[in-house]
């Protein structure tokens, strides 16, 4: 067929008929569009969007001028940016790539073979692991309805014991343990325990300041503090973190700091989240108080149970299925959450906490999943 043919069809057509014909195929068009939801993801504990365009941009501007030569090895404008927010010494804190490599590292140095690591279980999978690389032994010591129990704890401790891992809030249970109440758990530790804080969630808490936990360092020369730039910051791409430890682990802090340092670019986004960042960060905190309380109170109208979370992430327990079950059932539903077997309990899935949409998917499919 020609050109000519192929429009000579529409010469008798009535214009409002081809135009009705038109409408109809968008109509069509718009409803496919909208049976077709896209599967949320709430698998994943980091924050789901960019950090600020100025972020980036710092990072791309250093590595525009400066991708050709070494960094600054001791970080020495981040330390300092973090010793005044910190209100301690930059002596006192250590730049690393991701809170996770700084946690090994305290491992490695710690820990020998014959030794124990002791963590509160289920948490961060990263404890038990970081145990056995260094020829240890990871004990782990059950929450009690997803809650830390400094006593537990403490009876856990033997003369094997060196190292105490405590992630604050807990990965997956999103639960705290307040600053009073790990002061008195310090108190009671043997001299020959440290204890490695993981606060990668802090910020989300609003039990107390964010720095209560830290602060501790001063009054406990045992105690590190880990925190990161991967999960409110939204910098996972750049593998950032550091620790805050007492002005007498000075040895200890600059065993942990990486040979060659942090690079460039990982440098120069940390400087400019600092300076910018703190309302994006409110903001961000904000919204997650907002919808987990929003999401724990209509969890009362479902046979689901869950502790009280001060993280980004609820930890999530079907009556009568399996965390395999309840996952299968949430994806069918179109929500990806994180099945709890990997992290610690078969029975419980995370599903992470982010904004009213977001909420409203996750509860719709939790209605869906338990009937």
């Amino acid at each position: 067929m020609g050109l000519l043919d192929y429009y000579r069809r529409f010469e008798e057509l009535d214009q409002e008929e081809v135009n009705r014909g038109l409408r109809e195929q968008r109509a069509r068009e718009r409803a496919t569009a909208l049976a077709e939801v896209p599967v949320l993801d709430l698998s994943s504990a980091e924050w789901p969007d960019f950090p600020s365009a100025e972020v980036m941009n710092a990072a791309i501007y250093v590595a525009r001028g400066r991708v050709n030569g070494y960094p600054d090895r001791h970080a020495t404008s981040v330390r300092r940016a973090l010793a005044e927010r910190h209100d301690v010494k930059p002596e006192q804190i250590v730049v690393g790539n991701g809170a996770a490599e700084l946690l090994q590292t305290a491992a490695y140095l710690l820990l020998s073979p014959g030794d124990e690591l002791v963590t509160p279980w289920p948490s961060y999978p990263l404890y038990p692991l970081m145990a056995s690389r260094a020829g240890a032994r990871p004990v782990a010591v059950d929450l009690a309805s997803g809650r830390c129990d400094p006593a537990a704890l403490l009876d856990a401790i033997t003369d094997a014991t060196r190292v105490v891992c405590i992630c604050n809030p807990n990965d997956p249970t999103g639960t705290y343990l307040d600053s009073e109440t790990l002061g008195g758990l310090l108190s009671e530790l043997p001299e020959h325990v440290h204890v490695l804080l993981d606060e990668a969630y802090v910020q989300f808490q609003d039990v107390e300041d964010a720095g209560a936990c830290l602060q501790l360092v001063e009054a406990f020369p045992r105690l590190l503090v880990f925190r990161t730039f991967s999960k409110i910051y939204g910098l996972s791409g750049l593998r950032a973190g550091y620790a805050v430890g007492s002005g007498t682990a000075a040895s200890l802090l600059e065993a942990l700091a990486p040979v060659h340092g942090v690079n460039t670019l990982t440098q120069a986004g940390i400087e400019q989240v600092l300076k910018i960042g703190e309302p994006e960060v409110e903001r961000r905190r904000s919204l997650v108080v907002d919808q987990r309380s929003r999401l724990m109170t209509s969890l009362h109208d479902l046979p689901v149970e869950a502790p009280d979370t001060q993280a980004n992430f609820a930890w999530l327990r079907a009556t009568g299925l399996t965390g395999a079950e309840l996952t299968a059932r949430l994806e069918r539903a179109g929500v990806l959450v994180a099945p709890g077997g990997p992290l610690g309990d078969e029975h419980n899935v995370r599903a992470s906490i982010r904004g009213p949409a977001a909420t409203e998917r996750l509860l719709s499919a939790l209605v869906q999943a338990v009937g």
